[in-house]
């Protein structure tokens, strides 16, 4: 245990969150070794996208799962090309457990994804991998078509509208469906017009027909297997205060609508840091138990008070020993160094999100208060005493900011 600028950091084993676009085969979490699927592990399936599919280069896509298993799931890890790409944590431990990771990539060719689940009891299970396809922008994006023998048209309902993405690389994720032709209520859906000698696709029982890219050169409906989409859950109250400090923030009606109800009381006697970088932000806490947790939210615009993307908590894999984990934490002026610096020497999807930082780390060295915590069904709301600001971070991936 090491004090740095007046705070206490200690060391530990760390668990990961983090978006990875690196295309190796293999990776491990840091200080972990990378688990296999054991017997009794959730049972995980992928719904979309589709084996095969092909998206356009830097389009944001969805890697829709359901995980299953009689203790609960604890939560769902989205591996793409054998690196860790994000995990997102299941508030209740409930099953099933339903959540939609996006993902993009800059690289053409093959892409390779696998979700492992976690049981309340720290047992995994896995996907079968789906294996997709990104090619450049002139390329064309239409899913394969499932058959080529002639049909009659549609009777079954399409797929529902899309959800705009960001254009920008996320940290984290937003619920999104394909392009669909919604039908009048009470009506049979047309497949559009096909041009000469092109024969309308056969949809099998359980599939639907959908719309790719508005169905480009004319060929009519493709067919695709419908698949869940991730709602917000109804959360039901707890006995459980909100801390006073962040009170006045939950009551807004939008950020109780998102955050629901406490899981857990807040902690407001411990230790925090936090630093602020070019496009982003880092908050640390010493929890009361286990290591101290990093949160990393992504801020283009350093004035924003609202936004897309954040992910942990990271365990502090710090030990406490060189103050700088990497060489170029150590050229830049401010660092990082401690926890956040063995984050971002650790993993350059991170630095190259946020960038460096541009100011120095500050936290309970520099105030006489102490940081408030506070898990929520629906995400966490972190308080900095130093800047009198709250964050608030919605699972799924959006965030807010205000100030007390």
């Amino acid at each position: 245990m090491m004090r740095t600028n007046g705070i206490i950091k200690v060391g530990t084993i760390g668990i990961l969150v983090t978006l990875v676009t690196a295309v190796s085969l293999v990776a491990c979490l840091p200080g972990r070794v990378a688990e296999q699927p054991t017997g009794g592990g959730p049972t995980v399936v992928v719904s979309s996208p589709r084996p095969g599919q092909v998206v356009k280069v830097n389009q944001p896509i969805q890697v829709t799962s359901t995980s299953t298993d009689p203790d609960g799931v604890q939560k769902v890890e989205l591996w793409a090309d054998g690196a860790l790409s994000r995990v997102d944590i299941n508030p209740d431990v409930s099953s099933p457990y339903i959540v939609a990771q996006t993902w993009q990539s800059d690289k053409v060719g093959s892409h390779v994804f696998v979700v492992k689940a976690f049981d309340a009891h720290g047992n995994v299970g896995q996907s079968e991998p789906v294996v997709i396809t990104v090619e450049t922008e002139s390329a064309a994006t239409p899913l394969p078509v499932a058959q080529a023998t002639p049909a009659p048209a549609a009777t079954t309902n399409p797929l529902p509208s899309s959800t705009a993405l960001p254009p920008t690389a996320p940290l984290s994720t937003a619920t999104v469906s394909p392009t669909a032709v919604a039908p009048s209520p009470g009506t049979t859906p047309q497949p559009s017009a096909p041009s000469p000698g092109c024969t309308l696709p056969a949809c099998q029982p359980g599939e639907v027909y959908y719309c790719p890219q508005s169905c480009p050169g004319g060929c009519g409906l493709q067919c695709a297997t419908p698949s869940p989409t991730p709602t917000r859950p109804t959360f039901t109250p707890t006995n459980i205060e909100v801390h006073a400090l962040l009170k006045p923030i939950w009551e807004k009606p939008e950020v109780k609508e998102a955050l629901g109800y406490p899981s857990s009381a807040a902690s407001d006697n411990r230790q925090y840091a936090r630093q602020y970088f070019e496009r982003g932000y880092m908050y640390w806490w010493n929890r009361p138990e286990g290591r101290g947790l990093i949160w990393v939210v992504q801020i283009p615009d350093g004035s924003a008070m609202r936004g897309f993307g954040w992910i942990g908590p990271f365990e502090d894999t710090w030990e406490g020993k060189e103050r700088f984990s990497c060489e170029e934490a150590r050229q830049t002026k401010y660092g990082p160094h401690s926890g956040f610096g063995k984050l971002w020497c650790d993993h350059p999807e991170i630095a190259q999100t946020i960038g460096i930082p541009r100011e120095p780390e500050r936290g309970t060295g520099d105030s006489s208060d102490y940081g408030v915590v506070q898990f929520f069904q629906g995400g966490t709301m972190l308080y900095s005493p130093l800047d009198r600001e709250v964050w608030v971070l919605v699972n799924g991936g959006t965030w807010q900011r205000y100030y007390r």
